[in-house]
């Protein structure tokens, strides 16, 4: 687990990338995100917002780091969640439940959660805790271009 404390600043870059309104939005709501594509534009568009994240920022590596995040307040950055079992997300979900008032989960997904949960391999009540916000993460060369949803609503309209 990697930690970091620390002030607000600036967001940079990711301003002129998501309109401003949206932007303040994102930043301000202090709901979860969750982070969609590939690991290195999404680990990309949650570096350049976490600045304004509150801390402590503690990152937790689903399926590797044992045990559930140990962190009581501040910001939680989950990576590769689609790496837990059925018995570790359930887990998770009690978990998020104890600490929704005190953490802001951020989550990065590199896959499909939503045809995850069709599939029977994702439970529903994780997917729609950790997509509060959607940021799809799309990377080209050395700049990320993200796109936020907001609202819980899965792709393909369905809700």
């Amino acid at each position: 687990m990697r930690s970091r404390t620390g002030g607000r600043s600036q967001p940079g870059e990711i301003a002129r990338l998501i309109p401003g309104k949206d932007l303040r939005r994102l930043l301000n709501s202090g709901a979860n995100l969750l982070v969609r594509g590939e690991k290195s534009a999404a680990t990309a568009t949650v570096v350049a917002l976490s600045a304004d994240f509150p801390v402590p920022l503690v990152t937790w590596i689903a399926g590797a780091d044992a045990g559930l995040p140990a962190i009581e307040r501040g910001t939680l950055v989950i990576e590769d969640i689609e790496r837990l079992d059925l018995d570790a997300q359930r887990a998770l979900v009690a978990w998020l439940e104890g600490h929704a008032s005190r953490v802001r989960v951020i989550t990065l997904a590199t896959g499909d959660l939503f045809a995850s949960v069709a599939a029977g391999t994702f439970i529903d009540q994780l997917y729609y805790r950790l997509n509060t916000i959607v940021v799809d993460a799309v990377g080209g060369d050395d700049r990320v271009a993200p796109r936020l949803r907001l609202g819980s609503r899965p792709p393909g309209g369905r809700s």
